[in-house]
């Protein structure tokens, strides 16, 4: 009997000897380079501890994972982590970042039209607005974000934002605040084979909006975000505008006033948010549109889901899909916020040029990735600065092809492209680079073989 028993502690002896040889303790992690940042904002984004013990099979993983987690801040041009052993059993692990420029007085001209190609139909200079985007990136070294936003031209824009990502000392609360005035010289009031029409008075602004939001934010963990946004609108149309489109607001009104609410959640566990290769995202948003008070007709509700995944094929090959699905009431929708395909990131490769309205729709794109040459420093000798000498530079092919499907049932007499199948694809280049600034350059052709070369500026797959 005492025989056993000798046999079955060192039989749990071994086992806590190969246990204990199996777990690497990180015996000291360490910052460097963050002048400005706050110790705690980077400490947020990693997966390791100090004291804590980790799988050895484990720890590239964790120093991986941390990499990107601090990456994806939009912080720094360059993350990287060392390692030293000082046993076989203990480490000590030290990451280097350097900054970015955080206060940035941007001049910009842009178009008023949806994107460049569209504005290229015309390409009328009087179209175009201008003005400067002051951002203050890593407010007080805590990831606070201070925007101002002045345009002028052909529309006039006034726009404040605040976004605070941690109030509580867990890092897990924060808020953003935002207002401001926009008005403008022509509306878009109708859809007619797939282009929008406008009214259009050169010599005074036909439309202006006040707005302003205040919006929570709670980050339990390190990939997902909840956010709820309340808002109040107040809107103005000239007259006209209300007679030519009397559901421009869902009601032959041109003045509206109207509270939302939304609410969205976020889980993303890419690789790098700004142009991902590895991994998946996904997103849900459900909208609320006006409460039926202040006497306003608004009354519309929306909910969007995306999900999106990234492999890594074969050395420098890549694949990704993204599906986007958007449902909404359709009683009586007011036109100034119908959103179809055709806006912003929502679009089918061919279709550029057309906007397809509509209540519902379905929306898949894929894309085929080849790295001409993956992400790379580009040494600029000519600058001093360690914040724009060294550039960051990825170039990548890219084949696509999209599917999408749009049902209108209120504006379908001026849109012949909804209810049926939209097809497109082409090729291109992606070039990604410093400060979360990626082009895209594509030549694409849709189902009816209408084709041209389109120049991007959003990120997507």
């Amino acid at each position: 009997m005492f025989y056993f028993r000798f046999l079955f502690f060192l039989f749990l002896l071994f086992s806590f000897c190969a246990q204990a040889q199996d777990d690497v303790t990180v015996s000291s992690l360490t910052f460097e380079g963050n002048k400005i940042t706050r110790e705690r904002i980077l400490l947020r984004e990693m997966t390791i501890r100090e004291g804590r013990s980790i799988a050895r099979n484990k720890l590239n993983q964790h120093l991986e994972r941390s990499k990107g987690n601090v990456w994806n801040l939009q912080l720094f041009n360059f993350v990287e982590i060392d390692t030293c052993w000082f046993s076989p059993t203990e480490i000590d692990i030290v990451v280097r970042v350097t900054e970015r420029w955080y206060v940035w007085p941007i001049p910009f001209v842009d178009f008023a039209d949806r994107n460049l190609s569209e504005w290229w139909e015309t390409k009328r200079l009087d179209r175009l607005d201008y003005g400067t985007l002051v951002k203050w990136s890593n407010f007080r070294g805590r990831r606070e974000e201070l925007t101002l936003h002045l345009r002028f031209g052909f529309n006039n824009q006034y726009e404040l934002r605040y976004r605070i990502p941690y109030l509580d000392h867990a890092q897990k609360w924060g808020i953003e605040f935002q207002g401001g005035y926009r008005q403008g010289r022509e509306v878009a009031y109708a859809t007619v084979d797939n282009k929008r029409v406008f009214y259009k008075n050169p010599n005074r602004y036909i439309r202006k909006q006040g707005f302003g939001t205040i919006s929570p934010t709670w980050r339990p963990n390190l990939y997902n975000v909840h956010k709820l946004e309340v808002g109040y609108t107040h809107f103005w149309i000239l007259d006209s505008v209300a007679k030519l489109q009397p559901q421009y607001f869902g009601a032959e009104e041109n003045v509206v006033k109207y509270f939302s609410l939304e609410y969205e959640v976020l889980r993303d566990v890419t690789d790098y948010t700004d142009y991902p290769l590895k991994g998946y995202r996904f997103e849900l948003r459900l909208r609320k549109d006006g409460f039926r008070i202040l006497d306003s007709p608004i009354d519309i509700w929306s909910l969007e889901v995306e999900f999106a995944k990234y492999w890594k094929l074969h050395k420098r090959w890549y694949f990704s899909h993204a599906q986007k699905i958007k449902v909404s009431s359709t009683n009586g929708q007011a036109f100034s916020l119908q959103r179809g395909l055709g806006y912003e990131r929502d679009f089918v490769r061919g279709y550029e040029n057309y906007v397809v309205d509509g209540q519902h729709f379905g929306l898949l794109k894929t894309a085929i990735k080849w790295a001409i040459f993956p992400f790379r420093k580009v040494k600029l000798k000519f600058l001093k600065s360690d914040k724009f000498n060294t550039l960051p530079l990825a170039l990548y092919a890219n084949f696509n092809f999209d599917v999408g499907y749009v049902i209108d049932n209120q504006f379908n007499q001026g849109n012949p492209l909804a209810g049926s199948l939209l097809l497109g694809g082409g090729a291109g280049i992606d070039i990604v680079t410093f400060y979360d600034i990626s082009w895209r350059f594509e030549y694409s052709m849709n189902k009816n073989l209408e084709h041209g070369f389109f120049v991007h500026f959003t990120k997507h797959i």
